[in-house]
């Protein structure tokens, strides 16, 4: 899986790098800026025909922009390098590459390569249109907000009608969490150096970084390896590898068993949904336990499905009554779903706390079985087998107690803990969604689209995890394979029908393909 690096890890490798293995920091440097110069001349054309602005900062990222605009002028491009501070105000590395810089620009009889020391707004507004504009002002130690002089360089940045390119994070963004207190540049490209930083990922980071180049500076693989990072990125190779083989003779009991207990009077898709897209993900054989006075409406809509009519009292909600119907059906079940549609009563209540207590198989929760345990959740640890939580905020926040702003400022950190606290595997819903392990280690899944913001789109998830669980995946596995499918098949919804038009079902249907593509 691709590694993904906090600011602090980052910097552990590259201080390994250089006093494990002897590379020098600034030999670092040059292959950030080697580095970031290949990539903005695959991704920008006739880049050494255009004129070039990079505003440097008076750290290392600053050092970077120095360096970038030394290889940049060497292949012919026109570059002026604004500095945020005098040069002989700069340490280190940094200093060495404005050194080299200040005596360049001294030499060159062409008019290609410019210094301008101590830079300002009113400075900036009187140069020449720049077709390019490089952020290297802050790098990833950056925190809080931009100081009012930063700030104002920012927003004109911003203004220009240019491409623009920041080295490592925007200047503004936070590159852990991507939070961002205040204005913050927005490029059209970030080359960030060795690992992809998390808050690229995350708004409104992902917003202002365009498209992410990460940038290899030659640190040795060994140091990654060795290296004590718990973030990953999903990407399709590991959705594939996950898959269980199956044999030439397997029948479908063979292949997983479900048992979905899900919807109500009114909330009848719910059940329909998520029952369907466990089937349809691979499981050999689903049932959906429903409220009787629904059972008729389900049998004719689902073919594939079986049903199972619960006591409900006539109300069509699950009535408690309904335990020893539904124990039973677990104890046949390979994996359990629980939670869509299901609506809040003290009788649902007290089958979903039974259920976390008393059935140890696997157990997929989501929905209302979630927001029936809020205030209860401590009986998550207590059980043997394991559990997948898939909440969005809202029920994250509902179940855990922990408010909208603490998860937003901080999803990873908050997930994490709470995976490790409770012993479950945690999805939580969003851009990116997130799965977090009992033991610590995290999954980033960057596919979907806002689109998939419509109602049902969970539901089609619930049952997409249930359904490879079943077939034989981990938790984890099922949980970061069911996420980064769902996003795949809602970006082919989105591309068929458009963010505003597709529904939960569209996403269903594109299941089909994206499911053959990834397993071929």
């Amino acid at each position: 899986m691709q590694q993904i690096a906090s600011a602090h890890e980052m910097r552990e490798c590259d201080e390994e790098a250089i006093k494990k293995y002897g590379i020098p920091g600034i030999i670092l440097m040059e292959n950030a800026a080697r580095g970031t110069a290949d990539a903005m001349h695959r991704h920008i054309q006739s880049l050494s025909q255009k004129n070039i602005l990079i505003i440097c900062g008076k750290g290392n990222n600053g050092g970077d922009g120095f360096a970038l605009a030394r290889h940049l002028f060497e292949q012919s491009c026109t570059v002026t390098v604004a500095a945020l501070s005098p040069v002989n105000q700069l340490k280190g590395d940094a200093r060495v590459n404005a050194d080299i810089i200040k005596k360049m620009s001294r030499t060159d009889s062409s008019g290609n390569l410019t210094l301008i020391p101590s830079i300002n707004r009113q400075k900036l507004e009187q140069l020449p249109h720049s077709d390019v504009i490089v952020d290297a002002i802050l790098g990833t130690g950056f925190k809080g907000k931009l100081k009012s002089k930063v700030a104002s360089i920012v927003e004109w940045m911003n203004t220009q009608s240019a491409t623009r390119v920041a080295i490592d994070v925007p200047s503004g963004i936070d590159a852990d969490t991507g939070n961002a207190k205040g204005i913050t540049m927005q490029v059209d490209f970030t080359c960030t150096m060795g690992l992809v930083k998390t808050g690229l990922l995350f708004s409104p980071g992902r917003d202002a970084s365009g498209k992410i180049i990460c940038i290899d500076i030659q640190i040795p693989p060994e140091v990654f390896r060795r290296a004590k990072i718990k973030t990953f990125l999903v990407q399709e190779r590991d959705v594939r590898n996950a898959f269980p083989k199956r044999a030439l003779d397997a029948h479908k009991y063979q292949l997983g068993k479900v048992f979905v207990l899900a919807g109500s009077t009114g909330l009848t898709g719910a059940a329909a949904l998520t029952s369907t897209s466990a089937l349809r993900s691979g499981a050999g054989a689903v049932v959906l336990g429903v409220p009787e006075q629904l059972n008729l409406m389900m049998e004719k809509k689902l073919t594939e499905i079986m049903t199972l009519p619960l006591a409900d009292n006539g109300s069509g909600v699950l009535h408690a009554s309904s335990w020893d119907r539904i124990r039973q059906q677990c104890e046949w079940a390979d994996v359990i779903a629980v939670g869509p549609g299901l609506s809040v009563s003290e009788d649902v209540k007290e089958i979903i706390v039974r259920m976390v207590k008393e059935i140890q198989k696997p157990l997929v929760l989501d929905a209302d079985g979630l927001n029936l345990l809020a205030g209860n959740d401590t009986i998550l640890a207590k059980r043997e087998a394991r559990v997948i939580i898939t909440p969005h905020t809202g029920e994250f926040s509902r179940l855990t107690g922990i408010s909208n702003d603490e998860i937003k400022n901080e999803r990873l950190g908050v997930v994490q803990r709470y995976a490790r606290m409770r012993n479950i595997t945690v999805l939580l819903k969003g851009g990116p969604s997130i799965v977090a392990s009992k033991d610590g280690i995290l999954y980033i899944n960057r596919t979907g689209n806002p689109g998939m913001a419509t109602a049902g789109a969970g539901d089609v998830l619930t049952g997409v995890i249930a359904g490879l669980w079943a077939q034989g995946m981990t938790d984890d596995a099922a949980a970061y394979s069911g996420a980064y499918i769902h996003g795949v098949a809602g970006d082919a919804a989105k591309a068929r029908y458009g963010e505003q038009a597709m529904t939960a079902g569209d996403i269903q249907e594109e299941l089909l393909k994206v499911l053959k593509e990834i397993t071929g």
